[in-house]
C-alpha cells in the first residue's frame, strides 16, 4: 500500500477573532491543525494537516464561506507538500541546555553531565510543545524561585503542561505532588514519559483538561501556586476561574504573553481580585506573579 503524503494548509489570521469558525472550515480536509500567534503581531497562524494533496479550490471556497459568515475579508492560505524529516534530530539541533538557578534543563542529546547543585530536568518534547528554551519557560523558572524559594508550595497546579518541564521543575525542586494539565493527550503522554524520566511520575497527578474543565481540577482546588504558560487571550478567558481555584495568600504564575499584551491580562486578573506583585520581561515575552494578597 503506498502511503499518502502529508500537506499542510497555513491560514494567515489577522486577528485571534473567529479562529473556530476558520477551524471548522478546515474539517472534512484534515486529520489534525494546531494555531498559534505569531511573535510580536496580532496575528494568529492556522495550520491544517491532510494526507494527500487537499482540493484546493474546495478548501478556499470553504474557508471563503466561514469568512463570509463572520463578516470580514477572506484570510491569505497556502498550500505545502511536508518534506520529511528527522523532526526529533531537528528539534535537538535548536535545544540547548538552559541554566536559569537552579534549574538545568536539556534534551537527552547533551551527554555533558549537569552542573554541581543543580535541579537537572532532561526534558524531550516530542509532539509536545516545551523544551525549556524559550523565554516563556525560563521567566516561569525564575517567577517560580522567585515566589517558591522560601515558601515553598503545598498544593501546585501547571494548567497547559505540554511536555511537563514546569510541573516536574515543582516535584524536583519541593518535593511535592503536583497537578498538570493539558488539552492534548498527545502532551500528556510526552509529559508522562518526562516524568519518569526524571524519577517523579508518583508525584505528578497529569489531567486531560481544556482550561480547568475538569471534575478533577476542581475537586482538588485551592491551590497555593498556579502555573499557566499558555497564551494572552486564553489566560484572560481563564481569569475568572484561576481565581477562583487560587487559595487565600496563594500566588498565581502567568506567562506566554507579549510584552504589549501584560497589561490587559493584568487588568483581567485584577478585576478577579489578584494584584500584580512583579513581572519578568525577556526578550519579547512576559511573565507575570500576581497575588491576592495586598502588595
Amino acid at each position: 500500500m503506498t502511503e499518502l503524503a502529508l500537506w499542510e494548509i497555513v491560514i494567515d489570521l489577522p486577528t485571534g477573532d473567529h479562529q473556530d469558525a476558520f477551524e471548522e472550515s478546515l474539517e472534512g480536509f484534515v486529520t489534525g491543525h494546531a494555531i498559534f500567534e505569531v511573535d510580536g503581531t496580532p496575528r494568529w497562524r492556522l495550520t491544517g494537516y491532510a494526507e494527500g494533496a487537499p482540493d484546493e479550490a474546495a478548501v478556499k471556497a470553504s474557508i471563503d464561506a466561514a469568512a463570509a459568515a463572520a463578516g470580514v475579508n477572506a484570510p491569505a492560505v497556502g498550500f505545502a507538500r511536508i518534506v520529511e524529516k528527522d523532526w526529533v534530530a531537528e528539534v535537538e539541533k535548536t535545544m540547548t541546555p538552559i541554566h536559569v538557578p537552579p534549574y538545568y534543563v536539556f534534551g537527552s542529546h547533551i551527554r555533558e553531565t549537569p552542573p554541581e547543585n543543580t535541579i537537572a530536568i532532561q526534558v524531550d518534547a516530542g509532539l509536545a510543545f516545551g523544551t525549556g528554551n524559550h523565554e516563556t519557560t525560563q521567566g516561569c523558572l525564575q517567577a517560580l524561585e522567585a515566589v517558591c524559594a522560601d515558601l515553598p508550595p503545598v498544593k501546585p497546579i501547571d494548567i497547559g503542561t505540554g511536555s511537563g518541564i514546569l510541573a516536574i521543575a515543582i516535584a524536583k525542586r519541593f518535593n511535592v505532588d503536583v497537578m498538570a494539565s493539558d488539552i492534548d493527550p498527545i502532551a500528556i503522554d510526552v509529559a508522562r514519559e518526562n516524568a519518569g524520566i526524571n524519577g517523579v511520575e508518583d508525584r505528578i497527578d497529569l489531567v486531560v483538561s481544556e482550561g480547568l474543565d475538569s471534575d478533577v481540577i476542581i475537586a482538588s482546588a485551592p491551590y497555593d501556586l498556579v502555573l499557566a504558560n499558555i497564551v494572552a487571550n486564553p489566560l484572560i478567558a481563564l481569569a475568572p476561574g484561576i481565581s477562583g481555584i487560587v487559595a487565600d495568600g496563594g500566588h498565581v504564575i502567568l506567562s506566554g504573553i507579549l510584552l504589549e499584551q501584560a497589561d490587559s491580562v493584568t487588568a483581567a486578573y485584577a478585576g478577579n481580585g489578584l494584584t500584580l506583585k512583579d513581572r519578568i520581561d525577556l526578550g519579547n515575552w512576559s511573565t507575570l506573579i500576581l497575588t491576592d494578597q495586598a502588595v
